[in-house]
This record gives structure tokens, sequence and C-alpha cells, in this order.
């Protein structure tokens, strides 16, 4: 008879505690995964500012050819830009940083290059 195997109805037992685990893992990992993308959502002037700039120093060697950037080159250049910018609590004023401090980084690196 298969209810007189205490084997299978507690390996049944654990499989439903297994999968009440997984299924409240999930949902953390969905609520996780809102925050991110809220998060992720908030930095979007960043990143517009950002790709905004790259390709206006990519029009640049429609001037000259020898004024090509990489790709490479430029993401380096955020990311030590991101690192090395002041931080702040405030999302907003985070923001107005990064892009001042990128900006002003960026137009430097340029300006050494040009002749």
């Amino acid at each position: 008879n298969i209810l007189d195997d205490e084997v299978l109805i507690n390996t049944l037992a654990q499989s439903k505690i297994t999968s009440n685990e997984i299924t409240a893992k999930v949902a953390e990992a969905e609520t996780t995964e809102k925050k991110i993308d809220e998060t992720r959502e908030k930095y979007r002037p960043v990143a517009t500012r950002a790709s905004v700039l790259f390709f206006c120093i990519s029009d640049l060697a429609t001037v000259d050819p020898m004024y090509q950037y990489s790709l490479a080159w430029f993401i380096s250049l955020f990311i030590r830009g991101i690192e090395e910018a002041d931080k702040s609590e405030d999302l907003d004023q985070r923001i107005v940083i990064l892009n001042d401090y990128f900006t002003y980084s960026l137009y430097q690196n340029i300006c050494r290059s040009l002749f």
C-alpha cells in the first residue's frame, strides 16, 4: 500500500518544504530585481549624457581621422569618473556630480589630444 511507505511520505513532505522555500526565494528575488531596476532607471540621465558625449567625440573623426577614440578608452574613462567623482547620499545630487565630473574629465582628455 502506498500510504504505508514512510520513506515516500517523508520524501514528499521534504519536497513540499523545499518547494515552499524555493517559492519564497523566487518571490524575494523578484522583489530584489524590481529594486535593482528602479535604481538603475534613476541613473538613466547619466547614461544618456555619456552616450551623447561618446557619439560627439566619435564624430570628431570626420574632422580628421587622427581624432578617433575607442569605446574601450571611453568606458575606462567613464568608470574612472564614477570612482573619482564626489560621493553623495542624495541621488539627484549624485547624478549632477557624475555628469559634471565626467563631462569635464572627457573635455580635459579630448583637449589634450587636439592639435
